[in-house]
């Protein structure tokens, strides 16, 4: 067909289609794996060759170059969702192809088997106590808040600390190296209370209100997850962990731990519960939570 569509064509068009209801870290994900995964092995395809075979195909590659089951299966969806992209002018699917998992074949993800890595407390403290500074102050936060890592390198940028109330407000997330005012979840705008020693030590990086002007944490994530793995701590996400555990082994209201980490409830009482507006009950359970580590 001498006007065929290519796979990496319609790619294109799925990616600018969705690009205006999709978050942004959502569409970096996709472009990353379309333009370094799937289009090197079937972009050239024409749409109306990308079957059962295709990805079948697709799925053996990924997995002789070691990707995960998850990666894997975000990739077969992609694939999916492009074909189910083509529509004609009345809105009718040009390629209605019948998928076949069976035959596809796609690694199952075992929950149990996924790395989910805490960081032990005695690693934690060894680490804070052998550095400081502003590496200090990154592990500080992010093992006491539970922040994602490109939240707490946004303060500054977007997010704001408020040395005052001993708080910080997340309104965003970097991308890329570029603050972009849409946090992972809609529940990822929110207000996270920092327990009185974290507060402090950030205080004593960042003494003054000039030093406290611009990105508390200037480097690159990249620079940081090298301190970090030199201290032990594998992986920013160890850190979330350890905080989220913490709080439910301290007994927080649910309602409470959600709030901090930036989840969204998934029932009805829980949207009804506003922890969010209750700042003496917060302040409350963060001081009775506590840190779970020694500054």
């Amino acid at each position: 067909m001498e006007n065929a569509m290519t796979f990496a064509q319609q790619a294109e068009a799925y990616i600018a289609d969705i690009a205006s209801v999709a978050r942004p870290n959502t569409l970096h994900v996709y472009r990353s794996i379309l333009d370094n995964r799937i289009n090197p092995a079937i972009g050239g395809l024409d749409l109306a060759e990308v079957d059962n075979k295709t990805a079948k195909s697709l799925v053996g590659r990924l997995a002789e170059a070691h990707l995960s089951p998850a990666t894997i299966g975000l990739a077969v969806t992609l694939v999916k969702q492009v074909v189910k992209s083509a529509v004609d002018e009345r809105g009718n699917r040009l390629y209605p192809v019948v998928w076949n998992p069976d035959y596809i074949k796609a690694p199952s993800i075992d929950p149990d088997a996924q790395k989910a890595p805490i960081t032990p407390v005695e690693t934690l403290q060894a680490a804070l106590q052998t550095t400081s500074g502003e590496t200090k102050a990154l592990i500080a936060l992010l093992a006491s808040t539970g922040l994602r890592i490109n939240e707490a390198l946004a303060i500054g940028q977007g997010n704001q600390w408020d040395p005052e109330s001993g708080t910080v407000t997340v309104l965003g997330t970097l991308v890329e190296g570029a603050f972009q005012p849409t946090p992972k979840t809609k529940a990822g705008k929110r207000v996270v209370d920092l327990a009185p020693e974290v507060n402090t030590l950030l205080k004593a990086v960042y003494p003054t209100e000039d030093a406290r002007k611009g990105t508390l944490f200037p480097a690159s994530e990249t620079t940081y997850r090298r301190k970090f793995t030199e201290l032990g701590i594998h992986g920013f996400h160890s850190l979330r962990r350890f905080r989220i555990t913490h709080l439910q082994l301290a007994n927080v209201p649910e309602s409470l731990t959600k709030f901090w980490a930036g989840h969204a409830a998934k029932d009805i009482t829980a949207r009804y519960t506003k922890v969010g507006s209750e700042i003496s009950a917060r302040k409350d359970w963060s001081e009775k939570a506590g840190t779970g580590f020694q500054l």
